[in-house]
């Protein structure tokens, strides 16, 4: 039994992003999963992570995560990695929960095309090495969650940035049906929200 090289990275950038792994042991562990393909290899690679520590985050963390969990919010997932995905120009579908991934790679969103569900409409976006770009229609009530280590998350004039920074804002005042959440990962990454 095993697990795909993909996921495999997936897990182990979001284990890195919550904290308790130091950036050399990543960095390691980074590297051999990018030589193999084989699930059985990479589940061996995933074995050597060591415990997560126990600490009062963990309750922000559970709760953020609780969501995509859920058999009513299936999750879309669009990931660019070590390449380059654009989804726009075309009307695509990102309610209720969309998560979008860029490892050493690019992707670019164009909310303006993306069809919404009524309420609210999650964009989960996580760049490590990587660069997001996200179009959002001018208006539309977005609220943003954005976090940043060794890396960068940006709107039109303002920017979170540094070896370790979070913060929450929104931006856009359309009360509309629906509206949209934006959490956003900037691990040596980039991630850049523009309204047009």
């Amino acid at each position: 039994m095993g697990i795909d090289q993909e996921t495999a990275v997936e897990l182990l950038r979001e284990r890195y992003a919550r904290g308790g792994l130091p950036l050399e042991e990543f960095r390691r562990l980074m590297s051999h999963l990018m030589v193999t393909t084989d699930p059985i290899e990479c589940q061996a690679i995933l074995d050597e992570l060591p415990p997560e520590p126990a600490h009062e985050d963990d309750r922000m963390t559970l709760r953020r995560v609780e969501p995509t969990r859920s058999s009513a919010r299936k999750a879309h997932r669009i990931s660019a990695f070590f390449g380059e995905v654009d989804r726009g120009g075309v009307l695509w579908e990102l309610g209720p929960e969309t998560h979008v991934s860029a490892t050493f790679g690019e992707a670019k969103i164009d909310v303006r095309m993306a069809k919404l569900v009524e309420g609210e409409n999650i964009l989960r976006l996580s760049a490590l090495f990587g660069e997001i770009s996200v179009i959002v229609p001018h208006g539309l009530q977005v609220f943003i969650e954005g976090s940043a280590r060794f890396g960068e998350v940006s709107v039109p004039g303002h920017s979170i940035a540094g070896i370790t920074a979070s913060e929450e804002f929104s931006i856009g005042s359309e009360r509309g049906n629906s509206y949209l959440r934006i959490e956003a990962v900037a691990n040596f990454g980039e991630v850049k929200i523009v309204t047009l």
